[in-house]
């Protein structure tokens, strides 16, 4: 029987463009006229190899994503209410006034005053830097065992939290 089939041998390096038996493939990221380096794998065909030298991102694309990250992680931006704050923020343990942590340190009045956290000042400072369990919310807390893993809050965010605790306090939460 005659072979009607070409008899030419691959190529040592192939172009852009290369074949394997699931179709053609494209070395992603070349030029044309630029052939990827190869190499062989056990019992394969040649694979092309991106070169490592080449970067993911510009050095200004690289920049500005750093320069979002530090600051998102820094401080949470202030939102549009005091209610939606406390509802993402603090409402996790402290719902509906409640403490799922420590029963004797609800938001509820007479909890509050036998604490004595009854004014705006002393909240705040309880927010912002933690007190036993709770930890503080603020940008300056510190010790960092004391503080949030999360983004910090502003001041005035914190005053804000302070100011809604204590009148849904004086509401008794309904």
């Amino acid at each position: 029987m005659i072979s009607l089939a070409p008899t030419t041998k691959p190529t040592a390096r192939p172009g852009p463009w290369r074949s394997d038996r699931h179709g053609p493939v494209v070395a992603a990221g070349r030029v044309a006229s630029e052939a990827p380096r190869t190499r062989r794998t056990r019992g394969a065909s040649p694979v092309a190899v991106q070169s490592a030298a080449r970067p993911l991102a510009s050095p200004s694309t690289a920049a500005a994503i750093l320069a979002i990250a530090l600051n998102a992680s820094a401080v949470q931006p202030s939102f549009a209410s005091s209610e939606e704050l406390f509802t993402r923020t603090c409402a996790g343990c402290h719902a509906a006034g409640g403490n799922v942590v420590q029963a004797g340190a609800t938001l509820f009045p007479a909890d509050l005053t036998r604490n004595g956290v009854n004014d705006a000042d002393a909240v705040y400072d309880i927010i912002y830097g933690g007190k036993g369990k709770m930890p503080g919310y603020g940008e300056g807390c510190a010790p960092k065992g004391q503080c949030t893993f999360g983004a910090r809050l502003s001041d005035e965010d914190v005053r804000g939290l302070a100011g809604y605790v204590l009148e849904r306090s004086a509401a008794e939460w309904k």
